[in-house]
């Protein structure tokens, strides 16, 4: 039923507890397709010490993690498609909760449960009535809130058909350009329930030399924009992006951006503007 696409790049201490995290599912009607990077760590001989008929590991040249992710979508073997970061965790109830989300709500094609960072730092939860729910307006819900992450996400594979794969244009936001076009098309269903975590302490995290070019904030149109909830939400996440280059005094990227949004983003509303 599920391809579980883990993309892999020098995550060799990682990508065995990564891995096993999704054999001792609780529902095991799966595949597992891990996309092998280019790394130049051991991090594929730790895949292939894992004896199980259902993992399928695929080598490529470095060429990014939009572009492995992809090419694990699109040679699945399963119709939803299960996202999984080499260095992330489920808990063993994960695929479970996404069946019961899909038998409550059998006519959508995204499911989103919930997760926390391994510090266990606080994240803010907007409070609902029901564990499993639509998100109604995606854009005004994720301005108070992370609703998706990469390795909660799970979404039929016609969905990317329809709305276009990860960017691989993009190094930054290119998971959350995704889900702003999932959310054009589709009605999310979010639950409540944790059932993966966020190891903040993985090696190789947040590697790459940030480039404002390949950003999402920098290639978003507000042409494209098709609510004004939309624009709202990506004023915000623009905002937020100048706010962070002013604190890391990195003016070149911040008047890169700025001249960029300059018809959309004044000074006015980047110091007025909370970031969630």
């Amino acid at each position: 039923m599920f391809s579980v696409v883990i993309p892999l790049y020098n995550k060799e201490l990682s990508i065995q507890n990564t891995i096993q995290s999704v054999l001792d599912q609780t529902y095991q009607n799966f595949e597992i397709i891990v996309i092998d990077d280019g790394s130049t760590d051991d991090s594929a001989e730790q895949v292939n010490k894992i004896e199980d008929h259902r993992i399928r590991l695929i080598q490529q040249k470095n060429q990014g993690v939009s572009t492995a992710r992809n090419h694990g979508i699109k040679i699945a073997k399963n119709e939803w498609i299960a996202l999984l970061d080499g260095d992330d965790l489920w808990e063993v109830n994960h695929l479970e909760e996404i069946e019961k989300m899909m038998q409550k709500f059998p006519d959508e094609k995204v499911y989103v449960t919930s997760f926390e960072y391994s510090d266990k730092r606080p994240m803010f939860k907007y409070p609902r009535k029901n564990t499993v729910f639509k998100i109604d307006n995606y854009f005004k819900e994720a301005l108070r809130e992370n609703l998706m992450w990469t390795s909660i996400v799970v979404a039929n594979k016609e969905c990317f058909d329809k709305v276009g794969y990860f960017n691989v244009v993009l190094s930054r936001g290119e998971d959350l350009d995704l889900w702003a076009r999932l959310a054009r098309e589709y009605r999310i269903i979010k639950s409540s329930m944790i059932t993966a975590i966020y190891r903040i302490e993985a090696e190789n995290r947040s590697s790459a030399t940030f480039n404002i070019n390949k950003s999402r904030v920098f290639n978003y149109s507000f042409l494209d924009s098709k609510s004004q909830e939309e624009s709202d939400y990506y004023k915000s996440q623009i905002n937020n992006a100048l706010r962070g280059f002013l604190v890391n005094r990195d003016l070149k990227s911040f008047f890169i951006l700025l001249k960029k949004h300059r018809k959309n983003i004044s000074l006015f509303s980047l110091l007025r503007t909370k970031s969630i």
